[in-house]
């Protein structure tokens, strides 16, 4: 359809050369006329004033292109047709009312959101569902943080609990004593073994590489009760050999020291020698070490022992926590350890089952737990580590917060152990009668018909209620242990009189113990039963002055400050250059090794304030990768 189109004022029509009709309703619902418009002039009255009626319509109401009707029709509902004088109203056809939810009248007129914001609710509870099940399962958010101090006498490990920055660092206590220093002592006491990896500890996911199994092993205090009752099944000091082939000085000196036997380790596989790299025939072979013989079927290297620690030391840490997340430890060695002996340590982590997440030398542990690192106008730091088995010194340097070794010397063959051994002897010498005695029970047939002393002092002790931890049976086991214990009695008697009198004399301090003593063997007493065997026993009463111990001690503390001075003079400082003092182990702990240092550093800090047996451990757990 074309539209018509005017000229102007005058009414006339434009040529188009084309014809245009149109339709119009007479009012009456008749049928519409048909209107034709010529291209030629027109003369009637009626055509003109029509045809001017047209072009009056046609320019007051201008025809609107079919898309705008269209949009016009669907806004006001009806529909006018171009071009007539009157107009149709068209409904348009009703649309199906659909029926709205509940909701939708609820939350009608709320503002939509979409995109993200709407899938927010629904992923903040799938997040708490998955945290739900991966609690259930033991996990607790970031894995806590192990620092293990595996020490020559005594172990500790410590734990950081996740925190912002540095969290809070507790050193695990042992239930049975509530103290965090676990003697590193191995007792075995069940020789039934299993073989291969077995699940172990608090949880079920914990595997270790241990044989004989860790349920039948006795660590901790409770194996070092057992060295006076069980001492060829009780193995300690480890450590002192750890790494070292079996003619090393350090196995020697073991040797005579404890009572478990220790032997050179078999020739091993070249595959085991190289640790598993069969065919590479440029690496040596390495030397024999020594095994520790329990029984002919057990025997144990001291990496095998170490294991049994650690695995001990992780389950403390675990049941602590409250879950099992705790799989890496950091650990500490010693400044002076080779790559050998660093091997053989990681190796004792593994058959724990433990993964070694980063190594940290002793020193460096040391001076992280004091935050030396970071205090202002420090340069050297002296770390003084006199430990149960050896002493170790280091210097290092702090520089824009970070710690490095400049040089470590030491003493392998001094430690807290050997004045337990002067007392020991200075004991065994007092009364000497009772080892005659109980030694005398080894020469003949002994009341459970063998002749073996330990095997009869092993059966007394576990059933003879007489005998405890504190009064045990007099024997060169018994007189060890508690030559430490009153070791340990001088100490604080030490400190006691220096805080109380301000002096200290040596006559007046008096360190006293007893044990239970076996008669005389006689014939009555081989014809008689255990029971009665331990009726017979008699107190002992032992006792070891200030005087006495530092008379025997002298040449232990002589040699306790020599590797210090003698690092000073390797490096080339001077003693003033040391600004800080770190001590470090057990064996620091006696007012005689304090103050030796004192005055061999009178210009030095000297740090103590932090328990000596925890300070590495306390240190490796503060170190966040």
């Amino acid at each position: 359809m074309c539209r018509p189109e005017t000229a102007g004022s005058e009414g006339n029509t434009k040529k188009s050369g084309t014809a245009s009709s149109s339709t119009s309703d007479d009012g009456n619902g008749n049928e519409p006329n048909k209107v034709a418009t010529e291209p030629s002039t027109i003369s009637s009255p009626t055509a003109t004033a029509t045809a001017a009626n047209v072009t009056e319509n046609t320019t007051a109401q201008k025809p609107q292109p079919l898309r705008l009707r269209r949009q016009k029709r669907d806004k006001e509902g009806e529909y006018t047709l171009a071009s007539t004088s009157a107009t149709t109203a068209i409904a348009p056809p009703k649309k199906k009312k659909k029926k709205s939810s509940k909701a939708l009248k609820k939350h009608g007129k709320d503002n939509p959101s979409g995109g993200l914001e709407s899938l927010i609710p629904s992923l903040i509870g799938v997040a708490v569902l998955v945290m739900a099940v991966m609690a259930q399962r033991g996990f607790r958010g970031r894995a806590s943080v192990a620092g293990i101090d595996l020490g020559t006498t005594n172990s500790v490990i410590c734990v950081q609990r996740p925190s912002k920055g540095v969290g809070v660092i507790d050193c695990v206590k042992d239930p049975l004593t509530n103290s965090p220093i676990i003697p590193s002592v191995v007792s075995i006491y069940d020789l039934q073994r299993e073989k291969g990896d077995i699940k172990v500890g608090p949880s079920s996911k914990t595997k270790t590489l241990l044989d004989p199994h860790p349920t039948r092993v006795v660590v901790g205090h409770a194996a070092k009760r057992r060295i006076d009752t069980h001492p060829h099944q009780t193995l300690y000091n480890a450590k002192r050999v750890l790494g070292r082939p079996y003619n090393d000085f350090a196995v020697e000196d073991l040797r005579r020291e404890v009572e478990f036997r220790v032997e050179e380790e078999q020739l091993q596989s070249q595959s085991q020698n190289n640790d598993g790299k069969a065919g590479r025939e440029s690496t040596p072979p390495l030397p024999l070490e020594a095994l520790f013989r329990v029984d002919q079927d057990v025997a144990l290297s001291p990496q095998q022992v170490g294991g049994y620690v650690v695995n001990f030391l992780m389950g403390l840490a675990r049941e602590f926590l409250g879950h099992d997340n705790v799989k890496s430890a950091v650990l500490a060695v010693p400044a002076k350890f080779d790559a050998h002996q660093r091997r053989r340590t990681f190796e004792a982590f593994k058959l724990a089952g433990v993964k070694v997440a980063r190594v940290l030398e002793e020193p460096t542990a040391a001076a992280l737990a004091y935050g030396l690192h970071k205090k202002e106008g420090v340069e050297k730091i002296l770390v003084y580590d006199f430990g149960g088995g050896t002493l170790d010194i280091s210097i290092l340097h702090v520089s824009e917060g970070y710690c490095d070794v400049m040089g470590s010397d030491g003493d392998d063959r001094l430690g807290g152990a050997d004045f337990d051994v002067l007392v020991a002897h200075l004991l065994a010498q007092q009364h000497s009668s009772v080892l005659e005695n109980f030694a005398a029970y080894g020469d003949h047939d002994s009341i459970i018909n063998n002749n073996k002393v330990e095997d009869m002092a092993e059966s007394l002790a576990s059933s003879c209620s007489r005998i405890t931890d504190d009064i045990p049976l007099c024997s060169v086991s018994s007189f060890h242990t508690l030559g430490e214990k009153m070791k340990i009695s001088l100490s604080q008697q030490q400190y006691q009189q220096q805080e109380t009198n301000g002096q200290i004399e040596e006559d007046s301090i008096i360190a006293r113990s007893k044990c239970l003593a076996l008669p005389p063997f006689t014939a009555e007493v081989k014809s008689s039963s255990l029971q009665s065997l331990c009726e017979s026993l008699y107190g002992e009463t032992l006792e070891v002055s200030l005087g006495e111990y530092n008379k025997v001690c002298q040449t232990l503390f002589d040699r306790s400050v020599v590797p210090a001075t003698r690092l000073i003079e390797d490096l080339t400082l001077q003693i003033e250059e040391i600004d800080e003092i770190v001590m470090v182990g057990g064996t620091t702990r006696m007012p005689q090794i304090r103050e030796l240092v004192r005055q061999a550093f009178p210009k030095a800090q000297l740090n103590t304030h932090i328990d000596p047996d925890v300070t590495v451990a306390y240190g490796a757990a503060s170190v966040i990768d």
